[in-house]
């Protein structure tokens, strides 16, 4: 299995890819004015205090106030107005709402997670050998910190976990002199996308492919401050003309990850569809007729399938609960195998992924978390039109309705001299059927989408 990042520079923006056997796989984009916040630690103000505590708003230095938000009453913690407090983002702002905060801010290492309000260690759940836990719980019997060991301290040394903490306390301390010495605003910002590159370069990275030179020394500089020093020579610098992302053929699959629906190679085919509740996924045999039976071509499918939907989950950053509704298959077995397989692809994903079941309607559900923006909210912007909805109104509604205005406009009003109507060819053409020459009208093709279907511009005398 070929893995490769793949980093492009431009004037607006900075893009990350990672690549395995040439398929896009994750994708980061840090634009100068779209920096995501998810996971920054910040020195906060507190501007006001409602429900007894039980929300509280936030000054961090944002257009909007963040907030902390407290649902278990008897642990409220007390505040004044002004206080100031270290915070971490749990959550992006999103339309009128600030970010959400947690007081229990975390650091995150490769191999470890620091909490430094805590004083609890615990293991990745994924790390089954009971000699390993033994062999972890051991390591840090007496720190003033909790931690977390992620699934990637499986099979690290003492030495190379204990280096690490000493780096995740460093960071710690920094936060804690900033805290004193600064006004409100970042601490200490994870979402780097130099950051992120440095913590995605492992040794089952192939390349590290980099088509600016100020960024190349930069991930150089940083990988030798986090102790990487041997990976290094996997850097490499892109001199190309093509631009780095249509060379390694990227551009075309960030396209296909924005449609709704993702054709397999079988000929079977996904559509993912996005509500303000969940998110849908639904298989479909499609053009997929080999020369099985039935039920054998079913489970092939969903087994294609379960692939291919964990990608684009990852690719795409869908998070909340999803709902995926593989073709129906009458074997027990075949639907315990389709759900292991499935757990298992879901299960390489980077970020938190929750209660991986069958519903009672046979459906596969599950949550995953909330961090940072989906990839189409870099790319795409909700339809002022539709409103979401993906439907226009039909020729002969925008007919119906313009006429109906039309005739409203004529008999309350007669001081208007002239009406101007702009609208595309094909609905001035049927317009003209019905307005029998009125010489208050004039018809102009207009080629501009209106949320009518029409613009009316009324003049008097």
């Amino acid at each position: 299995m070929k893995k490769y990042l793949i980093l492009s520079k431009s004037v607006y923006e900075i893009k990350l890819a990672l690549l395995e056997n040439d398929k896009l796989d994750e994708m980061y984009i840090e634009g100068n004015n779209q920096k995501e916040i998810t996971g920054n630690i910040y020195k906060g103000k507190i501007t006001d205090i409602l429900n007894n505590g039980e929300v509280i708003f936030v000054d961090i230095g944002l257009e909007k106030k963040a907030f902390l938000s407290f649902e278990n009453k008897k642990d409220i913690p007390k505040f004044n107005i002004d206080d100031s407090l270290i915070v971490q983002v749990e959550t992006e702002p999103r339309d009128e709402k600030g970010a959400r905060l947690t007081l229990d801010y975390s650091i995150n290492g490769e191999n470890l997670v620091l909490l430094p309000k805590s004083k609890n260690i615990s293991i990745s759940k994924k790390i089954k050998d009971i000699d390993e836990i033994n062999k972890l719980k051991n390591i840090f019997l007496n720190i003033d910190n909790g931690l977390i060991f992620r699934t990637n301290s499986e099979g690290k040394s003492e030495d190379e976990l204990a280096k690490e903490y000493k780096a995740l306390e460093k960071i710690k301390n920094q936060i804690n002199r900033d805290f004193k010495k600064k006004n409100i605003g970042i601490l200490y910002d994870v979402n780097s996308i130099l950051k992120k590159a440095v913590t995605l370069l492992d040794e089952t990275i192939e390349e590290f492919i980099i088509d600016d030179t100020n960024i190349f020394e930069k991930i150089k500089s940083l990988l030798i401050e986090a102790g990487k020093i041997d990976l290094i020579k996997k850097l490499k610098k892109y001199f190309k003309d093509e631009d780095i992302f249509e060379y390694y053929n990227i551009n075309s699959q960030i396209e296909r990850a924005l449609n709704r629906k993702v054709w397999l190679d079988s000929g079977a085919y996904l559509v993912i569809e996005k509500t303000e509740a969940l998110i849908s996924i639904d298989v479909n045999t499609g053009q997929n007729i080999g020369n099985k039976t039935s039920q054998e071509l079913i489970f092939q499918t969903n087994l294609e399938a379960t692939k291919e939907i964990a990608r684009q989950i990852k690719l795409r950053n869908l998070a909340g609960i999803i709902i995926v509704d593989f073709i129906d298959m009458k074997k027990f077995s075949d639907k315990k195998k389709i759900l292991d397989e499935f757990k298992k692809y879901l299960g390489r994903d980077r970020v938190e992924i929750n209660s991986v079941e069958y519903t009672n309607l046979g459906l596969i559900q599950f949550t995953r978390k909330r961090q940072g923006k989906e990839l189409a909210l870099y790319y795409k912007e909700k339809c002022l039109y539709c409103e979401g909805t993906g439907y226009f109104l039909s020729k002969e509604r925008i007919i119906l309705n313009l006429l109906e205005d039309l005739n409203s406009q004529i008999k309350s009003c007669d001081i208007i001299n002239k009406i101007v109507i702009k609208a595309k060819k094909d609905i001035i053409k049927e317009l003209n059927k019905y307005i029998d020459n009125n010489k208050k009208i004039e018809c102009i093709e207009d080629n501009n989408f209106y949320k009518l279907g029409y613009k009316m511009e009324l003049y008097g005398r």
